[in-house]
């Protein structure tokens, strides 16, 4: 719960500082809202799902981007756009745990709506660097890939001459490819295209092709190649370029994308793997409502998250958060013991009392596996002068402090 917490408060302090703000929804969905537009891997073998007492079929939530679209769709006319929402909620999924993935886990959720322009691609990718940036990742810790998808569905249409099924089916294909060897991904190809021989070169070629390369071909809309441009612009004069390549590999599972995709990655060797990512879904809105709005964002979960932080010691030690012990000799000090910590909480410093009577050995045992800054102890002594003994367990040093003097004696310490 430390490490959660560590992670969930600055997650929010980030994404805050953008002018996003913070909504939640119900864990339990209607089914129907994932089988519109949630990838088919998911609603057919990844979701929980049952039907209710009210014979409804329902789901608990896999993702939280169906629930923001609903959520969005309800309240449109009434909200000011464009729309910054985001939200950590619990998610769950029935799939095989492993490295990076769980089937319960937490997920940044971070959507932006009613903004067409490419400059929300600039503002959700400059977010999604400095989430990384602000855990203390430094240049080239992490790489950021971006594709469109309207790029890849120009090339299936037009120059491999696909039908929608092959071009989802090419698509799902292209989304696993770095995770399984060469030989298999050439004869699923080739068993989606079993008729044409030169298939494969075909789609090295396009996964080959640069940015730059992308404004001169000729199968593309000249609508696509301007937003390309317009955002590698945007991102140049961001000083983003740093960070982010163009990947025509990045596909993106869910069906609900409709323009740039992008997936953050993980340049450690022991972690080499994607983190998170997003993209474009213009048309989500409209499952909802009849009137339409553009949407962009992106979903980091918890796990990978403290992954990568892991992989590059970004992980701050996690002590205890009560600052304070004061342990119990004797009875007769009860009194004073609780006067010194309800003053000592006032100036808003937490404090744990002991309970139970212990001993010195006993005491400073509890307080080293318990991580406390200060332990105040009270004897015999110090119930006659009316002071305590306050030890700095950092460097096992000990002052005598008059009671009177305890909370302004904490508070400079604790402000050095």
């Amino acid at each position: 719960m430390r490490i959660r917490n560590y992670l969930f408060q600055k997650l929010k302090a980030i994404v805050k500082l953008y002018g996003y703000e913070e909504y939640d929804g119900p864990l339990i969905e209607s089914l129907d809202i994932y089988r519109a537009k949630t990838g088919e891997e998911i609603v057919g073998k990844q979701i929980y799902s049952f039907v209710d007492k009210g014979n409804r079929e329902v789901a608990i939530r896999p993702e939280m981007t169906p629930t923001v679209a609903r959520m969005v769709a309800a309240r449109m006319r009434d909200l000011p756009k464009p729309i910054r929402w985001f939200s950590i909620p619990n998610l769950w999924r029935y799939e095989q745990p492993g490295h990076g993935r769980l089937r319960e886990h937490w997920q940044l959720n971070v959507d932006l709506f009613g903004v067409k322009d490419t400059k929300a691609e600039l503002e959700i990718l400059d977010l999604s660097c400095n989430i990384l940036l602000g855990f203390g990742a430094k240049l080239g810790d992490f790489k950021v890939k971006i594709s469109h998808r309207k790029i890849l569905d120009a090339f299936l249409q037009r120059v491999l001459k696909s039908n929608p099924t092959q071009s989802l089916e090419i698509a799902k294909i292209l989304d696993k490819k770095a995770k399984i060897e060469e030989d298999e991904f050439e004869a699923l190809v080739k068993k989606v295209f079993p008729s044409q021989d030169d298939i494969i070169k075909h789609i090295e070629t396009f996964l080959k092709l640069t940015k730059s390369d992308i404004i001169k071909v000729d199968w593309l809309d000249k609508e696509i190649k301007e937003e390309v441009q317009s955002l590698l612009d945007y991102l140049e004069k961001a000083d983003l370029l740093q960070f982010i390549e163009l990947d025509l590999s990045i596909v993106r599972g869910f069906d609900y994308y409709t323009g740039f995709i992008f997936e953050i990655f993980d340049t450690n060797p022991e972690n080499r793997r994607s983190l998170y990512g997003g993209g474009r879904y213009d048309n989500l809105i409209g499952i909802f409502s009849n009137e339409e709005l553009s949407g962009i964002g992106f979903g980091l979960g918890d796990v990978t998250l403290l992954n990568f932080l892991k992989s590059h010691s970004l992980l701050p030690s996690m002590p205890c958060e009560t600052q304070v012990f004061i342990p119990l000799f004797d009875s007769n000090s009860i009194s004073l013991q609780q006067q010194i910590a309800k003053h000592i909480r006032t100036l808003g410093i937490s404090v744990e009392t002991g309970l139970i009577e212990s001993k010195l050995a006993k005491v400073l045992t509890y307080a080293e596996k318990k991580q406390f800054l200060f332990v105040i102890l009270i004897g015999e002594i110090e119930l006659q002068k009316n002071e305590v003994q306050i030890k700095t367990m950092s460097n096992r040093t000990q002052e005598s402090i008059p009671v009177s003097e305890i909370g302004h004696y904490l508070k400079n310490k604790l402000n050095q």
